[in-house]
């Protein structure tokens, strides 16, 4: 059976521009999407453009600053939006247009097959100044090159994420207006430990921005103290409740774990 859904087409894609351009990229996103509505979403990437037939040749392996964007609105109202997203820097390729939803949502999955060694950390941002936005795009410039595939992304938050209550879901942090992802990944692990460390120095540098908290699905690191950074204090009590009634053994106990209340 064919599970994935044709539907209608949606407004999304991805914006290349030249890598050079990523501070003028990064604080012109900021501002463009200050005052945006809750039907758009976007992310910068800071990476490496890969051999792919949708971009020039001449680009392929070169450092590039990617504007993801989505649209979950009449795409014709959503044209109007993006507008602005088009012009942030030098554009090297522009593939934000019409596009079915599971197309959109599986766009780089070609590139993250199964067996290399993999590194995320995060940090969740409270604001992105213009310093901030020059830190980053200077870890983009000193980043690894290959065979390490590494990548600086900047998430917007807020919208209608940002109005559900504290404490009403586990999720760590709805004030916080953005949240970075550092990545690093190599052909075998041997390979992963210099960008591995280029990760938690971008990491580290813009956690000042913030509040000290990480998203947890964005870590690739266990123990108590990634655990405590990614629940504030009650929802961590909760969640240790819940995991004292469903798995009071803690059979459960990779990754970032979170122990049984009488532990």
């Amino acid at each position: 059976f064919d599970l994935h859904p044709v539907g209608p087409s949606v407004l999304g894609g991805v914006v290349f521009f030249d890598g050079a351009d990523a501070e003028t990229v990064i604080t012109g996103w900021r501002d463009a999407i200050k005052d945006s509505p809750d039907e758009l979403t976007t992310i910068i990437n800071l990476t490496t453009a890969p051999p792919a037939p949708f971009l020039p040749e001449a680009w392929h392996g070169k450092q590039v600053a990617a504007l993801v964007a989505f649209w979950a609105g009449d795409p014709v109202d959503g044209e109007e939006v993006v507008r602005p997203l088009r012009s942030l820097g030098h554009v090297v390729a522009d593939l934000l247009g019409p596009i079915n939803y599971c197309d959109l949502q599986q766009l780089v999955d070609a590139l993250w097959q199964p067996g290399a060694a993999n590194y995320f950390t995060s940090a969740f941002l409270n604001e992105l100044p213009d310093a901030a936005a020059a830190t980053y795009a200077d870890f983009h410039r000193r980043s690894a090159g290959p065979p390490a595939q590494t990548e600086l992304h900047i998430h917007q938050l807020g919208g209608a994420m940002a109005r559900v209550p504290h404490g009403a879901t586990a999720f760590t942090d709805r004030e916080s207006p953005y949240v970075i992802n550092c990545l690093a990944r190599t052909p075998t692990v041997e390979e992963l430990a210099a960008p591995r460390e280029w990760a938690r120095a971008a990491r580290d540098s813009m956690a000042r921005y913030g509040p000290g908290t990480l998203y947890v699905n964005f870590t690739g690191e266990g123990g108590s103290d990634k655990v405590q950074a990614a629940y504030p204090p009650d929802i961590l009590s909760r969640l240790r409740r819940v995991k004292h009634q469903y798995d009071p053994d803690n059979l459960f106990c990779f990754n970032q774990n979170i122990a049984p209340a009488d532990s």
